[in-house]
């Protein structure tokens, strides 16, 4: 199976080139300030400061990990609660209804 290109993402692409060139033509200063804005918030999204990422590690002081070891679980049994089981082959009594 071919993939084709929709054509109104091909008017899209059309319509930014456009907008480039001329912005260029006209005043190539904001151009060159948007794309380093814009590079400068990739940078920063790939690449963030070691404030803003996420610790991977848990912090854990040492007295609450003595006590993990120290603890043990107590060991209960599990419980059959005995039910009723019908067969399949019998309809219910009264039908479900749902309001």
């Amino acid at each position: 199976m071919k993939r084709r290109i929709h054509p109104l993402f091909i008017l899209i692409l059309v319509l930014m080139a456009i907008g480039i060139f001329s912005t260029m033509m006209s005043n190539p200063f904001n151009l060159i300030i948007a794309i380093v804005i814009f590079g400068g918030i990739f940078v920063l999204y790939k690449y963030p400061p070691a404030r803003w990422r996420k610790s991977k590690q848990r912090k854990s002081s040492p007295s609450s990990a003595g006590k993990k070891t120290k603890e043990k679980r107590k060991n209960i049994p599990f419980r059959v609660i005995q039910g009723n089981k019908r067969d399949d082959d019998e309809p219910p009594e009264k039908p479900y209804t749902y309001h």
